[in-house]
Formats: structure tokens, C-alpha cells, sequence
């Protein structure tokens, strides 16, 4: 890079020294009549060499530094191509793998839904079974109490006739029941009692 500005500074240098001395060259030219016809052809040839200097010149640096210069830049330019390439691969990569985790996460949560729809649906069924056998025992219960209550109802009610009944024979056995009634019921007891004294 610093041979390339000392190349060109090198190059103004010399451009500007041949035009300081072409004006020397040009005022010491023959008079106005000849310089008429010889004038326009000095100025012609010195421009001419002072293209072919500069143009020699912008050759000489291009070879000698333009073109690995242009080589560098190209071989820069092709790394960050491929180097871009390469990003762009891993990055299509990294995209397809993601994608592919993205997949398989919707089917993992796909499964895990049907799997907690399935445990639901068992949990629904095992909670609807366990209501059936409750109120079924429930209702086994309300069945044995009433049959209890039934019962003891049947008993009672049983026991108020007994005592209904007895009440009322002994009502009629006092109406019917005089002193005479009386004592020979009381003989036959103690005769009863005697036999079976006897007996012994």
C-alpha cells in the first residue's frame, strides 16, 4: 500500500516536471509566423509524450501493484462468498433442526394431550363407578334401616295389641267375674297346685 502512493506520488512528480519544462521548451519556439505552422506540431508531440508517460505509467502500476491488489481483492471477495455460503448452511441447518424439534415438540404435545384425555376419561369413569357403589350402599342402608324400622314398628305395634287385647280381656273378665267366679277359680288353682305337689 505504501509502495503503491510512493509509485503514484512518484508519477506527479514527473508529470509535473514535464510541464514545468515544457514551458520553457515552448517560449524559446521560433517566431509567431513559424510558430504557425511548427507551433501546433510541438504542442501535439509534447502532449503526445505526456500521454504515453502517464498512460505507461498507470500500466506500470497496474501490474506491478494493481493486479494483486485486484487478485487480493477478488480472493477477499471469494472467502466471503464461501464464508457466507457457509453461514448460510449452518444457518439452514440450525433452521431444519429447529423445525424438526418444533415437530417433534407438537407431537410430544399431541401425545401428552391425548394421554391426559385418556387419564381424564378413566378418571371420570373410576370417580362415576365409585358414586354407582355409593349410592348403591347408600340406598342398602336406607333399605336395612326401613326394614329395621318395619320391624320394630311391627313389634310394637304387636305389643300395644297384646296389651290391648289383655286390657280388654281383663275389663271383660271383671265384668263377668263375681265373688262366687272367684273362688271356684281359686279352688281349681289350689287343687291344681296340690296334684301337682302330690306328684313330686
Amino acid at each position: 500500500m505504501i509502495r503503491a502512493l510512493r509509485g503514484s506520488l512518484l508519477a506527479v512528480v514527473l508529470l509535473g516536471a514535464f510541464h514545468i519544462f515544457r514551458a520553457p521548451l515552448l517560449a524559446a519556439a521560433p517566431p509567431a509566423e513559424q510558430a504557425a505552422e511548427g507551433g501546433t506540431s510541438h504542442e501535439l508531440l509534447f502532449e503526445a509524450i505526456s500521454f504515453v508517460l502517464l498512460a505507461g505509467f498507470l500500466v506500470y502500476l497496474y501490474r506491478k501493484r494493481g493486479s494483486a491488489f485486484f487478485n487480493e481483492r477478488s480472493d477477499t471477495i471469494r472467502k466471503s462468498l464461501e464464508e457466507g455460503r457457509q453461514a448460510l448452511e449452518r444457518s439452514q441447518a440450525r433452521l431444519a433442526e429447529a423445525e424438526q424439534k418444533l415437530a417433534g415438540l407438537q407431537d410430544e404435545v399431541r401425545t401428552l394431550k391425548d394421554r391426559a384425555e385418556a387419564d381424564i376419561a378413566r378418571e371420570q369413569e373410576r370417580m362415576r363407578q365409585a358414586a354407582d357403589e355409593e349410592a348403591h350402599r347408600i340406598e342398602e342402608f336406607a333399605k336395612a334401616r326401613i326394614l329395621a324400622a318395619t320391624n320394630l314398628a311391627k313389634l310394637e305395634l304387636k305389643d300395644y295389641a297384646v296389651k290391648q287385647a289383655l286390657e280388654q280381656a281383663r275389663g271383660k273378665i271383671q265384668q263377668r267375674m263375681d265373688e262366687e267366679s272367684r273362688k271356684k277359680l281359686l279352688d281349681l288353682f289350689l287343687a291344681d297346685l296340690s296334684t301337682k305337689a302330690k306328684g313330686n
